[in-house]
């Protein structure tokens, strides 16, 4: 049982909610761990096995590629299989669910594709998605399932028992990278040193000055530029609603689980 201070605090934010004409909703890892996607930043992260100077930049990676291929193919089983394995959670589906009360825009940093998945309609991906493969000069390629991500890491893992892993990389991860007569094609992400995803990052800009409430969900604003977003919208006069587990900058802080506040707050705002 949430206590009185919890309770003032989850009721407050109803409020401002409720009266809200214009949400951004800004979410980061933290909402899709709770659908058993791993963080990157977290003390048991992605990038204490796998170093963000080798893994988080495309130059990194390639250098990886030619010198251990074993190793990438573990990064990408990593990060990939809990992708294929992910499913929305009761956060991502009460952001869905919000739609039917209010203008919102879903300004995220993930990539999984979640959200939309849940059934929201206007989703600002600023870090891109690893379900969409784009040509070099950024236009779609092919689209990505789920089972698309399975039958990569299958592969992957048959490759590691193999001796011509360096061979059977490309074979591997062919449905979201390698060559074709027009060049190369990769996943629409943003890594270190990339530009934000366009048009969705002057979208999600756009929507912070014109919004008058944020909820921010599973975020540490920590990521740059990203993490600049909900203190934009509130030099703009919005209110912003923080709900994660850590310490929060907004006005309203609501600690605890996503997947448990937000269909809280969401129902009690529009009860």
């Amino acid at each position: 049982m949430a206590d009185e201070t919890d309770s003032d605090r989850l009721k407050e934010a109803a409020d401002w909610l409720r009266s809200a004409r214009h949400v951004v909703v800004f979410t980061g890892a933290g909402i899709s761990a709770e659908s058993g996607i791993p963080t990157f930043r977290d003390a048991a992260g992605l990038w204490t096995e796998f170093p963000p100077d080798q893994f988080a930049t495309w130059q990194g990676i390639m250098a990886v590629a030619a010198k251990s291929p074993g190793r990438l193919a573990r990064f990408l089983i990593a990060l990939l299989e809990p992708l294929a394995e992910a499913r929305p959670n009761a956060a991502h589906a009460a952001v869905a669910a919000l739609e039917k009360h209010t203008r919102v825009t879903v300004v995220t940093q993930n990539i999984d594709g979640l959200h939309q998945e849940a059934g929201s309609s206007r989703v600002l991906q600023v870090h891109g998605t690893l379900l969409e493969v784009v040509d070099r000069t950024g236009q779609l390629v092919r689209r990505l399932t789920r089972d698309d991500l399975r039958t990569i890491v299958a592969r992957l893992r048959r490759m590691t028992d193999q001796p011509a892993r360096s061979v059977l990389l490309p074979w591997a991860i062919r449905p979201m990278a390698g060559l074709r007569p027009r060049g190369t094609y990769r996943p629409r992400i943003v890594l270190f040193g990339d530009a934000m995803a366009e048009p969705d990052w002057s979208q999600a800009m756009e929507a912070a000055e014109a919004c008058d409430c944020v909820l921010s969900i599973g975020t540490s604003r920590t990521v740059m530029p990203a993490a600049m977003l909900p203190s934009q919208a509130r030099a703009a006069g919005a209110t912003v609603i923080e709900v994660g587990p850590d310490a929060c900058t907004g006005d309203i802080c609501l600690r605890g689980k996503a997947g448990d506040i937000v269909p809280a707050l969401v129902a009690l705002a529009h009860k």
